[in-house]
């Protein structure tokens, strides 16, 4: 009876740890948009937004974080992404409409954003689910 308990106990604990890390956003093939912005969430976009209209933006990586995590662009405007991290990460637009890599250190300018029409889009990092933000192509 006390080895069935314990094979038992041991049975549960393995079940218990075999569930898999599902991140709570996904990103589609490359092309998914479709021209068509992001469906912004029910409360809207941010309302403390850096703005960074009517010039050329810049988003910045480092310590694991996107900064600033909202940021408001004007449409066909360029992005330099700046990764300060000792590891590599992505900007990942949701949809794939945009999917650039940036290896530790360096930095990379997306050009007119893709052509990105005006809209809310979430974006993240492949490799580090939990990094997250939002932009605003106005």
């Amino acid at each position: 009876m006390r080895v069935t308990v314990v094979v038992l106990a041991a049975v549960l604990a393995l079940a218990a740890c075999t569930g898999r890390y599902k991140p709570s956003g996904t990103t589609g093939a490359v092309g998914q948009v479709g021209g068509a912005a992001e469906t912004p969430a029910a409360s809207g976009p941010p309302t403390d937004c850096e703005d960074q209209t009517g010039a050329d933006a810049t988003l910045r990586v480092s310590d694991f974080s996107f900064h600033p995590t909202c940021l408001r662009v004007s449409a066909g405007a360029d992005l330099e992404i700046v990764n300060e991290d000792a590891s590599a990460h992505s900007f990942t637009v949701s949809g794939g409409a945009i999917d650039e890599t940036l290896e530790a250190g360096s930095s990379d300018r997306i050009r007119s954003l893709g052509d990105l029409p005006p809209g809310t889009y979430p974006f993240n990092c492949r490799f580090h689910p939990p990094m997250t933000g939002t932009l605003i192509v106005e």
